[in-house]
């Protein structure tokens, strides 16, 4: 018996094909505040996770989150500009 050829669906297995931005964020102890450590971009919210854990590995970190950027809500004084990456 002959085992057909294995297609790979390039997209599916990167995740998607549209990449999105995440702010991530870590604290050290249970008693330290989150804190803005980085950014990374990643087409899914799995692999961002994974990302952020690989490129932010300097600590041993007690928690870390990643937000995508577009559910980031920026609040400033009436008149001030933020600058935020866009997508």
């Amino acid at each position: 018996m002959r085992a057909e050829p294995k297609i790979i669906d390039q997209v599916h297995e990167r995740g998607g094909s549209t990449p999105r931005y995440y702010e991530v964020f870590a604290r050290r102890t249970s008693e330290d505040p989150l804190t803005h450590v980085g950014s990374v971009e990643a087409p899914n919210d799995d692999l961002a996770q994974v990302r952020a854990w690989y490129v932010f590995d300097q600590h041993e970190w007690k928690e870390m989150c990643v937000v995508p950027l577009d559910a980031v809500i920026t609040v400033t004084e009436t008149g001030k500009v933020t600058k935020i990456k866009a997508n």
